[in-house]
């Protein structure tokens, strides 16, 4: 049995920050960044396509659902971080102290967060692209090349990211484009 291509698609520049919109939609370089990667990602050839629930990645996801003819799957288990009931601006200035920080050092229901995260990708039976988010990315990088960071990458926006699952162990096999990219 060949690997299983799993492809990792950080949504688009949203129109609004972490701390000041729970659910962005994207600025029109973020519109633009999404109709570049449908045509970098390239035909369906079969795979499934799986989106966040969350408007930055449904909105960028539908360049490939255009392109490709599919309505993606929506899973919440791929959506951003959990942030348990914090306001918007609570939100805002927890964020960059996580990102700076390591798995280790989080909260049981963190690391909880970021073990479902291999898991659900440990579990995939068919190829397929997942437009996801800056967290999601690292932590299931973290996870494959065994760093604690928590932001062992710097994915940019719609950057493609490419593992492969082979008898559901998880490998990285190339990190998408790479940016001094602004969080929150």
């Amino acid at each position: 049995m060949s690997a299983i291509a799993i492809t990792l698609v950080r949504h688009g520049r949203q129109n609004a920050g972490f701390g000041a919109d729970a659910d962005p939609g994207l600025d029109p370089v973020g519109e633009e960044q999404a109709r570049a990667m449908a045509g970098l990602i390239g035909p369906s050839d079969g795979r499934r396509l799986v989106v966040s629930p969350l408007r930055r990645a449904r909105l960028t996801a539908a360049a490939l659902e255009a392109a490709w003819g599919i309505a993606a799957e929506v899973e919440p288990r791929i959506a951003e971080v959990p942030t348990r009931g914090l306001s918007l601006a609570e939100r805002g200035a927890w964020l960059r102290p996580f990102l700076q920080g390591r798995w280790s050092d989080q909260p049981n229901h963190l690391r909880a967060w970021r073990r479902g995260l291999h898991d659900y990708f440990a579990a995939v039976t068919a190829p397929g692209v997942f437009v996801t988010h800056f967290v999601v990315i690292n932590a299931l990088i973290g996870l494959v090349t065994d760093s604690d960071l928590v932001t062992p990458t710097m994915p940019d926006h719609c950057s493609i990211n490419r593992f492969a699952l082979d008898g559901g162990h998880l490998r990285l096999v190339e990190t998408g484009a790479q940016a001094r990219t602004v969080i929150g």
